[in-house]
């Protein structure tokens, strides 16, 4: 009941304020950016596009929001998205998976800048979100459904976009400091500005502590596993005359932390550490109307994974991309964008696997505006992989602007084909090359947002459908890799977002998901059928923000045979903030408020009630 009366309260105070009259809507504050229907997107088309003509289904987090919710960690704020399920194998550093609309974590694209960060050395080449902190990014883009015509390989569940700040011709800078649970210390500090003609971006962050056991301490676990974490970016950019720049920069996180995989207390110890670097040289003219781009992307990365007793695993993997990209608009109802890309992965490992595959792709994707406020877009793309031949993907979407102003609904469809062939990881560890087929996926969607309050709340509601053929999963028996033939994933998403409308930030994302396997009609492993995300935040004029959350967790199967059920969960968290000046703010928060004892992922634990407090600069 009092999970309940929270929630319940929360929404009854959200709901006068959004029948007042409107205020006034600052379209160049950060907190309203979700609401600004002018806004422009990157990560959906590969290049800036108001979000009135994104087709897809799309989530944007801005630093004010990150700041708002207190997050630290990637994960925090993934979580709080609708259609999106985290699941950790215990704290920070331990291995965690993030699952877009039941997609499996290594069907998942995830880019920092533009840049694709997926690990060749990954069991699935996905990326493990357990060691990524967020205080070093700016905005996160987050796009559901397959994006495979534009982004290629991976995209089947969606794309993840990191995004660090951008250089204005004042510097700015940010930095906070925060303690709390269990010695936990976080200390975060970016800059951006112009030296001369050349614009910097800076960034860094620090986060130790002695967290808690992997394995559950409900079960009579004792020890801690703790952790410590460096990360930091840098970028650099400059026109070098008039339409044509250069831009370079790279991203590098280094973690170290302790974990448990027997069931039971263990001294094993874990590494991860990944690289990334890029350069791009870009065009624009024709009163830019014509871009064109070069880049060159490489990620390196290590993981080790001390056993105490069987000793350690080491895994390297490099990807090495070159690519260029066309947009052309002749007519102002018309645009095509013609791309090439070819990309090589390496993997290794110290039990004697090593390899390497490169695959080449050519895409093309034509947008047009027949009718004011409808856009279309339709695209091909073909893969050529050295080891699995060729596939010819297709994918349309469009979006409808229903009228006028602020308060006109938006319709949305898409459609999209998705191919992915087996990680260098999947194919030679261990036993030897196996054979395995490609994944691949066709997926359709379709949804309404309805916008209110003057276009400072949206409320939005979408259906999803995704087939995947060849999935491969871990046969425990076997232990082997394996293709399980058909899966299906559908579901609705609810989402609803007010900002700063009388002082009140209100954000709830619900989904609901069916992800089966068809040919047993076992769930898959892991996906929670409902996931519910609730919070409210109201600021005052003299520097007081209060806020509360609630996330209700559904149960889960824990293996693929569906023999093991983790029930759910219901967790609710407060903060608050004072602004002591225009620049400085001290802040605090209280996570699992009433305790709540759960797992997420089978015998593995979670924080208990914990609180933290910080303090935030900003020049």
């Amino acid at each position: 009941m009092k999970y309940l009366f929270l929630l319940g309260t929360a929404l009854a105070v959200s709901t006068p304020a959004m029948a007042q009259e409107a205020g006034v809507f600052d379209e160049g504050d950060p907190a309203a950016i979700r609401m600004d229907r002018g806004h422009i997107v990157v990560t959906p088309t590969r290049e800036p596009t108001p979000v009135t003509e994104i087709g897809q289904s799309v989530s944007i987090v801005t630093r004010d929001q990150i700041e708002r919710t207190q997050a630290t960690t990637a994960t925090d704020v993934l979580a709080r998205l609708p259609g999106v399920t985290v699941v950790q194998s215990g704290g920070f550093g331990q291995p965690s998976s993030v699952f877009i609309r039941g997609a499996e974590n290594s069907q998942s694209l995830v880019l920092i800048d533009g840049v694709r960060i997926n690990d060749p050395g990954d069991v699935g080449g996905g990326f493990d979100f357990g060691a990524l902190t967020i205080g070093q990014f700016d905005r996160v883009e987050v796009v559901r459904g397959s994006s495979g015509v534009l982004w290629g390989s991976r995209a089947i569940g969606g794309v993840i976009n990191f995004i660090t700040a951008r250089p204005t011709e004042q510097w700015t800078a940010r930095g906070q400091a925060e303690y709390g649970w269990r010695d936990r210390r976080n200390v975060s500090a970016s800059a951006a500005g112009l030296v001369g003609p050349v614009g910097l971006t800076l960034g860094g962050n620090w986060l130790k502590g002695d967290g808690y056991s992997a394995f559950n301490e409900d079960r009579g676990a004792t020890e801690k596993d703790g952790f410590e974490s460096k990360s930091a970016n840098a970028r650099a950019e400059v026109e070098l005359a008039q339409g044509l720049s250069v831009d370079a920069g790279g991203f590098y996180t280094k973690a170290n932390y302790d974990y448990d995989n027997t069931g039971a207390d263990a001294l094993n110890v874990g590494r991860k550490r990944d690289t990334l670097g890029y350069a791009n040289v870009r065009y624009s003219g024709l009163e830019d109307r014509l871009s064109a781009r070069i880049g060159y992307g490489i990620n390196d990365t290590n993981r080790i994974s001390d056993d105490a007793v069987f000793g350690p695993y080491e895994t390297n993997g490099r990807t090495e991309r070159f690519e260029g990209q066309l947009s052309f608009a002749p007519i102002e109802m018309a645009s095509v964008q013609l791309g090439a890309e070819t990309e090589k992965q390496k993997f290794d490992d110290n039990f004697g696997s090593k390899d390497s595959t490169s695959i080449d792709s050519y895409y093309g994707n034509l947008t047009v505006r027949p009718l004011t406020g409808l856009t279309l877009n339709g695209g091909l793309r073909y893969d050529d992989n050295a080891d699995f031949g060729h596939k010819t993907s297709f994918a349309a979407n469009g979006a409808w602007v229903i009228g006028e102003g602020d308060e006109a609904p938006i319709l949305r469809a898409s459609y999209g084909e998705g191919f992915k062939a087996p990680s260098l990881y999947q194919l030679y560890s261990n036993a030897g090359f196996r054979a395995l087929d490609p994944e691949t996926s066709k997926s359709w969607d379709a949804g309404v947002e309805l916008p209110f309050a003057q276009g400072t709340g949206a409320f939005t509601v979408t259906y999803f459908d995704r087939k995947t053929k060849n999935l491969i999963d871990y046969d425990l028996t076997q232990f082997n890799y394996y293709n399980v033939g058909r899966a299906r994933a559908q579901g609705v998403e609810l989402g609803m977002q007010v900002t700063n409308w009388e002082g009140f930030d209100v954000n709830i994302a619900a989904t609901y998901l069916d992800a089966t396997n068809e040919l047993t009609g076992a769930r898959l492993a892991r996906r929670p059928r409902t996931n519910l995300y609730a919070s409210i935040d109201k600021a005052w004029e003299l520097g007081l923000k209060l806020g509360a959350d609630l996330r209700v967790g559904g149960g889960r199967y824990d293996d693929t045979a569906n023999t093991q059920y983790v029930g759910g969960n219901v967790v609710v968290g407060l903060r608050g903030a004072f602004e002591v000046t225009d620049n400085v703010e001290v802040y605090g928060r209280v996570e699992n408020l009433f305790d709540e004892h759960y797992e997420v992922v089978r015998t593995y634990g979670t924080p208990g009630r914990s609180a933290y407090a910080g303090v935030r600069v900003k020049m």
